[in-house]
């Protein structure tokens, strides 16, 4: 995650109560813009915000919830961070009571989307390089839905799809293939049959990577000026 400078900007974020300001690095933005580069934390948090007013432009914040992806970072070595961020999971299950969250997550670099959805009781994993989620979230994200569903009177465990969506051509476009993958989620009200609609491996093309640009650039600007 870069570090905070002289250059950052200062704009307000809506999909995630405990953070009510943050700061994006002008590097970021500049790196987005022009292409061809891995994405920042700062931008998938920017894109939730995106996100959660395209949910309440379409009448479906009661559907969707947003986690962010700073709450979902943790250190494989520190039970501490693990411990954190299953609570995470677990108050936001608990206070937003949705149909099905969408969590873009950062592993070594690489982006991946987690969708949980408590009331079918199932977890997804999408990820651009058809990988697998790294073990140590897969306790976490599970325990977390585990402890939530208990609470609900559900003691069935839940199960996992792991499809094979678009999958990315180089090593550096794993955020715009999460981006695109919340978008067409939300955009189409997608809350299951998650093998079945997201099968097809075809990467995005370049007029789909300045669509996301596109759009993360329009809400930007209209954050910044707010």
């Amino acid at each position: 995650m870069v570090l905070r400078s002289e250059e950052d900007i200062r704009i307000p974020l809506e999909h995630e109560p405990n953070t009510a300001r943050f700061f994006i690095p002008a590097k970021c933005i500049r790196e987005l813009l022009v292409g061809n580069a891995w994405l920042d934390f700062s931008i998938l948090q920017l894109w939730c915000t995106c996100m959660h007013r395209l949910c309440i432009s379409r009448n479906r914040s009661k559907v969707f919830g947003i986690l962010d992806p700073v709450c979902l970072d943790f250190n494989p070595a520190d039970p501490s961070t693990k411990s954190k961020v299953q609570g995470h999971i677990q108050t936001r299950l608990r206070d937003l009571n949705k149909v099905c969250y969408l969590a873009p997550y950062l592993f070594k670099g690489h982006w991946q989307l987690i969708i949980i959805c408590p009331k079918d009781n199932s977890l997804v994993v999408l990820c651009s390089m058809h990988r697998d989620l790294n073990e140590g979230m897969i306790k976490i994200v599970s325990k977390a839905l585990e402890v939530h569903q208990l609470c609900q009177g559900n003691r069935k465990k839940a199960k996992w799809f792991r499809p094979k969506p678009r999958k990315q051509p180089n090593g550096n476009d794993c955020g715009y293939y999460v981006m695109k993958n919340m978008l067409d989620i939300i955009s189409a009200n997608i809350t299951k049959s998650w093998m079945e609609v997201f099968n097809d491996p075809t990467a995005l093309t370049e007029d789909d990577l300045y669509d996301l640009r596109n759009q993360w650039a329009t809400c930007f600007l209209d954050l910044y000026n707010t």
